[in-house]
Order: structure tokens, then sequence, then C-alpha cells
């Protein structure tokens, strides 16, 4: 009797499991993990940023980004445009509101540029006296303040401004033929000190300046109309020569 009470109860349950209809179940491929269903999730539409300005050599093309980046990099290219504007509006209220460019002192009964030898050398003197180096500081600042892009010219257009053409053709760098040395003058020290003044040769050397010093004491005999002047003559002497 126990084993035929304890038999039928299993039939029962096997026969109950059996007839329970089958549910159909969808098996889901996502990847359980954040990362796998970022990954999953398609990508949004690509768009180019042209870019105004650009570090480098790099070119201004179009740079593929996504929507957020794109916003980004306009925002970013906004705020460098404005900061550009306001640094323009400082530099133009400071050149405004700066003090004006000092007056160089010049030595009395000398005009400058200086256009005889002995001008150069009563500057020269000038400069020696103890008594004039405040006036040499304020001709310092205002031959600092002369313009130009680059060492070079800063320097060729103080020097224009401190000697003549006609003066200049008599001085060169060691003082060779019957010239003055500039290397030796003190007119020297006062260009290099007025050069450094200015803002675009703050950290110029000495050897820039003076390679630039003497190209220009070299190139006298050409300005002024000196080289068609030479060009002429010569051509002069020739046609004398054809004709003897």
């Amino acid at each position: 009797m126990f084993h035929s009470s304890t038999t039928c109860p299993l039939k029962y349950i096997l026969h109950a499991f059996q007839s329970v209809p089958q549910v159909a179940t969808r098996v889901s491929h996502t990847p359980s993990s954040s990362m796998g269903q970022i990954s999953a999730t398609p990508l949004p539409d690509e768009h180019f940023f042209r870019p105004t300005f650009r570090l480098g050599k790099t070119g201004t093309g179009p740079i593929p980004c996504s929507a957020a980046q794109l916003h980004i990099l306009t925002l970013l290219e906004h705020v460098k445009e404005q900061q550009m504007a306001i640094a323009a509006a400082v530099n133009n209220l400071a050149s405004r509101l700066g003090t004006e460019a000092p007056v160089a002192e010049k030595p009395k009964d000398i005009s400058i540029p200086l256009t005889t030898v002995p001008e150069v050398e009563e500057f020269e003197e000038w400069l020696k006296d103890s008594r004039n180096s405040q006036a040499k500081q304020n001709m310092i600042s205002a031959l600092g303040a002369v313009g130009g892009q680059n060492t070079k010219r800063v320097t060729w257009n103080i020097l224009s401004r401190l000697y003549s053409d006609a003066v200049a053709k008599q001085i060169n760098w060691k003082g060779v033929n019957g010239k003055k040395c500039f290397k030796e003058m003190l007119t020297r020290s006062l260009l290099i000190r007025a050069i450094r003044k200015n803002q675009s040769s703050t950290n110029a050397a000495d050897s820039e300046i003076d390679s630039y010093a003497i190209r220009w004491f070299n190139l006298a005999p050409d300005r002024g109309g000196g080289r068609k002047e030479r060009s002429r003559v010569k051509e002069a002497l020739t046609e004398m020569a054809r004709g003897n």
C-alpha cells in the first residue's frame, strides 16, 4: 500500500508539467554591460567643423566631429574671436593713454642726422661727457621709438636718423681706407641700447646688430642715387674708350 500511495502522486506531477503549454521566449543578444550597450548604439550623423584658427601648419580644412563636438568647437572659436577683439581694444587704449615718445636732446650746434665728419667727431665727444648722461638716456628712448618690423629694419632706421648718406660713406666697421671706425665709436653702444628699447628687437644680440650696421654702412654708396651715378660714369668711360 505504501508503494502504491507514493507512485501515484508522482505520476500526477509529471503529467501536470507535461500538460503546461510552452511559452515562447526571445533571447536577447544585447550585451549586459553598459559599454556593450553604448557600442551597439548607432553613431550620430557625422558633422564637419571648419576652423578659422589653427595652430601649427595643419591648415584650416574641415574636421570630422560629432554634433556635441561641433557645438563645443564653435563656442571655443567664438571665445577666441572675443579674446582677440579685447586684446585689440586694450592695445588701442594703451596707445591713447600712453605718454608721448620723449624728444631727443641733441648736442648744441649739431643737427641730426650728422652730415660731416667733424660733426661725427663732435657727437662722439658729447657722448663721452658724463654731464650729458640724462640727455643720452632721453636720446636712447627717442631712438628706440623708431619703428621697424624686425631688428634689421630698426637698426637701419635708427642709423638713418643718426647719419646722412653723405657722411655714412666716410664710415665703416674697421676704419680702413681712411674712414672712421664705427666699431670703436660710442655711437655703436648708443645704437645697441636704442635698438633694444624697441619692442620688436628687445632680445637682439650685439653680433646681430653689428652685422646689420656693417651692411648699412657698406650700402651707403648705393643710396641717394649713388649706384645710378656710378653706372652713368662707367657707361661714359666705356663710350670714351670706344671713341679712342
